[in-house]
């Protein structure tokens, strides 16, 4: 039998799928039908088609070889005003910050708190906050 070696995960794809799942089960108002994503989508100027909206981005990407990714992810969120924005996208921090148990294959700390802002090609209000993601690398099988 060969042993195969690791790979890496698709970080940002994975804390997508996570947000998702967790962002379904917030009751806050932020939260209500937001969309996520890894593109802003074809909106206007490239801007989201819809709002809200919160993208997940890579901005850095380490591997301690074999076992740990280590990724700083950016977390932008478009909302109706900028108080909105700044509120979804601490849930969403709060969320990928929470304390897991151990053995858990991803888990995240902040690196920045959410800044609102306005988006300078949409004129939307939006949000930015980032974390560094930690995902345990799989082996392929």
């Amino acid at each position: 039998m060969s042993t195969l070696p690791p790979v890496p995960a698709d970080v940002a794809e994975l804390v997508v799928r996570r947000l998702r799942a967790q962002l379904a089960t917030v009751t806050d108002p932020a939260a209500a039908r937001v969309k996520v994503s890894t593109e802003t989508g074809r909106g206007h100027d490239g801007g989201p088609p819809a709002l809200p909206w919160l993208l997940v981005a890579e901005d850095g990407h380490g591997w301690d070889w074999p076992a740990v990714q280590r990724v700083v992810i950016r977390l932008t969120c478009w909302h109706h005003d900028a108080h909105t924005a700044k509120r979804l996208a601490g849930i969403a921090l709060g969320l990928l910050c929470a304390p897991v148990p151990a053995g858990t294959p991803l888990s995240g700390e902040p690196v920045a708190a959410p800044i609102s802002d306005i988006d300078p090609y949409t004129a939307a209000p939006l949000a930015t906050t980032s974390l560094t993601v930690y995902a345990r690398t799989p082996t392929r099988s």
